[in-house]
This record gives C-alpha cells, sequence and structure tokens, in this order.
C-alpha cells in the first residue's frame, strides 16, 4: 500500500467481562496494530485522530485513524520505519518519526516531509526522541555502532547491551535552527529515555538503562547545555524504579518504585527536578507503564502479573485505584518487545483511554471510554 491511501478499520464494540465498562476493538486481529509508546502525544487536540502502526503486506507503516468511523490515512511508507517512536506536536500540524538513522517530521496536511536530523556515521540511534513542549528541540540517544549488541526482537539482548558498558551519548537538537550538540555523553553506560521538561527546554530527564537488579540508579537529570548532571535518586540493586515521565505542567516527574521482596505491589512518587525532593504517594498494583491525564487528575496504569492483568485507574485526589477493564495481554513479542504491551494512554479530554493487547490472538488497539 501507499502513502496516502487509505483503508477501513470496522469497530467491534463490547464489555469487559470482568467491570463492565463499554469498549471498542478499533483494530481487527488480523495483522499486528499498535500505538505509539505511552508518553508520546498520539492522539490530536479534538480527540479525532489517532496515530497508530500497522503491519500490512509485510512492512509496519504509520497511519492516521479517524476515531469516529475508522477510516484511516496511511501517512509513511518505505523501510525502516520505527513503529513505536513517533509524536506529533503540540498543535497537530506535524508528526515527528523515525525511520532508520533519521528523524523525520511529516506535515500532516500535505503529508510532505523533511528530514530534522541524521545520526552520523559510527553512530546508531535509539529511535526514542523526546519533544520539547514548545516544539522547538528534541533529545535523542545515540549509541557507538561498535558497542551495539544486536536483538532479535525480543528481550534476550536486554542484559548484555547492559554489560557491554556501551558509550553513549544525549544528542539535543534545535529544530528551528537546525543545529545540534551533545548535551551529555557516558562512555561505559547505556543511556534511554531522554525528556525534556515541559515548560522548561533547558532540563532533560534520562535514565540508566539495563535490568532493575544490576543499574547502579535509574533517574539523572542534566541541563542541555551538560551541567548539572544530577542522579535523582539513589537505589540498591534490592530496588526497581521504572517508567519515569514528566507531568504536563513540568512541576514534577512521576514514576514507580518497588523493592524486590515485595510480590503484589509498588508505590507512585513524584520528584522534583530542582529540589530532588521525592513524594510517595500511594500504593498501586504491579504497573509496567503508567502516566497521567493532561490535568494529572487520574492516572493509567496496565498490571503486568498474571492475576493483575488490568487497566487501572487512580484517582490522584483520593489515593484511589480501580480496576477499569482487563488488558488480558501476553505480553509476547511480534517481532518487537513491546508489540503487546497495552500501554495505555489518555485522550487530550481525558474521556478515554487508548490500550493495546493481544487478548484476541494479534496485538490490537482498544478503547475504554470513562
Amino acid at each position: 500500500m501507499a502513502k496516502g491511501s487509505t483503508i477501513r478499520n470496522e469497530f467491534h464494540p463490547f464489555a469487559d467481562a470482568y467491570t463492565g465498562r463499554s469498549m471498542t476493538r478499533l483494530t481487527a486481529p488480523e495483522q499486528v496494530n499498535h500505538h505509539p509508546y505511552f508518553y508520546y502525544k498520539m492522539i490530536t487536540n479534538d480527540n479525532r485522530y489517532l496515530i497508530y502502526a500497522s503491519e500490512r503486506e509485510g512492512s509496519r507503516q504509520l497511519y492516521r485513524m479517524d476515531l469516529n468511523d475508522g477510516t484511516a490515512l496511511q501517512l509513511t511508507e518505505g523501510p525502516d520505519i520505527h513503529d513505536f517512536s513517533c509524536s506529533l506536536t503540540s498543535d497537530d500540524n506535524y508528526l515527528i518519526y523515525c525511520r532508520d538513522q533519521r528523524i523525520m517530521r511529516l506535515d500532516m496536511t500535505t503529508l510532505m516531509e523533511d528530514v530534522l536530523y541524521t545520526t552520523p556515521a559510527g553512530w546508531k540511534s535509539n529511535a526514542n526522541p523526546g519533544l520539547s513542549s514548545d516544539d522547538k528541540y528534541l533529545v535523542l540517544v545515540e549509541i557507538n555502532e561498535r558497542d551495539v549488541v544486536p536483538g532479535k526482537g525480543d528481550w534476550s539482548n536486554f542484559e548484555p547491551q547492559w554489560a557491554a558498558k556501551p558509550h553513549c551519548r544525549i544528542i539535543y537538537l534545535d529544530i528551528e535552527q537546525r543545529t545540534s550538540h551533545i548535551a551529555h555523553e557516558e562512555l561505559d553506560c547505556w543511556l534511554g529515555h531522554p525528556q525534556i521538561r515541559p515548560n522548561d527546554p533547558s532540563t532533560i530527564l534520562f535514565c540508566h538503562e539495563g535490568p532493575g537488579h544490576l543499574i547502579d540508579a535509574r533517574l539523572w537529570l542534566v541541563q542541555k547545555d551538560g551541567t548539572r548532571l544530577r542522579c535523582a535518586k539513589e537505589q540498591t540493586h534490592d530496588e526497581l524504579i521504572t517508567h519515569e515521565y514528566w507531568l504536563a505542567d513540568g512541576s514534577r516527574f512521576a514514576y514507580v518504585y518497588r523493592h524486590k521482596d515485595d510480590l503484589y505491589h509498588e508505590s507512585i512518587r513524584f520528584m522534583d527536578s530542582e529540589t530532588l525532593e521525592e513524594e510517595i504517594w500511594m500504593n498501586c498494583s504491579k504497573y509496567c507503564h503508567f502516566i497521567s491525564n493532561a490535568n494529572h487528575t487520574m492516572i493509567v496504569g496496565d498490571g503486568q502479573l498474571p492475576e493483575q492483568h488490568f487497566i487501572y485507574l487512580v484517582d490522584v485526589e483520593q489515593r484511589e485505584e480501580e480496576r477499569l477493564c482487563s488488558h488480558g495481554t501476553s505480553w509476547k513479542s511480534y517481532g518487537n518487545t513491546q508489540d503487546a504491551h497495552p500501554h495505555p494512554a489518555f485522550s487530550p479530554d481525558g474521556t478515554f483511554i487508548i490500550f493495546t493487547s493481544d487478548m484476541e490472538g494479534v496485538p490490537c488497539i482498544y478503547k475504554v471510554d470513562l
């Protein structure tokens, strides 16, 4: 299929068997479909269109689905599309996505595209760029090619990549000026998940990537000029911290914390990036991913234990968690480690949640109304 062509998704409404909540399967269980990584902007401001990836005719491409009728416009064509790493700009005018070693910007009206940045020879992009809230800047991680441990589309290279102690660097890109510089570099540490603080493009949150029981500490901050490198929270090898994200106003960032001896629970925590003051908010089920809505009144998370096969909704003010629906996913790979991860995300107005699951045999995208 070609860029600019359209397909039609047939919606399938149903009620969740556990909670009775109204749900809709947005894609058919005939090929792999999923939405982007959970903290990227994937739904337009009017709540009408969803950016997602679909595997058809042997390749994965990006599409824009009309959530009113299921019609979807193909946005990309050709090889080497990174199907989880794409984000709409704040005004919905552009889609920033990754193709091989390039970061692309696609005009959502004309479908014309240009190259914002190309990773230089000798380096490999991690294809996980973070866009600033004003759409002017972008950060990404690059790894020295000689230190890359080849993957097989599963988790088999995760610990070996950490053990390789790769030479990594964070690139800071000025989109308007088309200039870039190295904001931070480490010779023997795997870096990941770079995110620019909303309303403060000078502050970068990133992580030391790798198995939680082996890394030194997960959470790190640095300024765009490379100053004020700081470990946000020290941790032991008995502790696990995961899937940090900035609150939409940039006031704090959130993460989940667990101790290896607690088999069923973890805690939601917030941290001030200036003072590094931590607030332990509440205990919750074991989420693999979680994120707040735009005004931080609700949090959604995906339970990862077999007995916690639910999408959970948290009332932030009341500090209460409820089961929203079952995601029922297997978590297995279909060529990419993240294919069947739920990655729940809110609509801009907070009236529905999108998540991915292979509960019907193949990863599909589901919508649950709030």
